[in-house]
């Protein structure tokens, strides 16, 4: 429940600074890394030595996925802000299916940068601990995104 209502209190502070809103004059203060480093991460977060109960990553704020503590595991989140996010939500949908994932659609009253009233957020409910997490966010990456190893990410927020 606390992760719900922190997501909720800081999903209007991501939206102008986190995924979705990268600008030619933003200034970067965010930590990067390639996939191979997002093990060390999700450990940070799994320690509570990260600001909230979750992590974003994204090289270029359309790819951008959550990473949330949830009771000791973990779930991964698709918010999508932005006209080039939407047909991603699909896409993720499928992955989740095909991997044997459930899914959730939600939405943290963020307002996004196309028609919806609201901006919906995909929940794959992946109860992994961080080794299989780590595999699914880079399969994720990789098969839904096109991403590579090299790929730079902003670590958000």
């Amino acid at each position: 429940m606390k992760s719900i209502i922190t997501m909720g209190l800081l999903s209007g502070i991501l939206s102008f600074f986190g995924c979705g809103n990268k600008t030619e004059n933003f200034i970067q203060r965010v930590k990067q890394i390639e996939i191979a480093q997002l093990g060390g991460e999700l450990k940070l977060l799994e320690q509570n030595k990260t600001e909230f109960d979750f992590i974003g990553i994204t090289s270029n704020g359309i790819d951008c996925i959550y990473f949330v503590k949830d009771s000791g595991k973990f779930q991964i989140e698709f918010e999508a802000m932005t006209d080039q996010q939407m047909p991603y939500i699909n896409k993720l949908k499928t992955f989740a299916t095909q991997n044997g994932f459930e899914i959730q659609m939600t939405t943290y009253g963020n307002k996004p940068q196309h028609e919806a009233k609201e901006a919906p957020v995909l929940k794959i409910i992946t109860n992994s601990n961080l080794e299989k997490t780590v595999e699914i966010g880079k399969k994720i990456q990789m098969d839904i995104f096109n991403n590579q190893m090299e790929t730079k990410y902003d670590v958000v927020p």
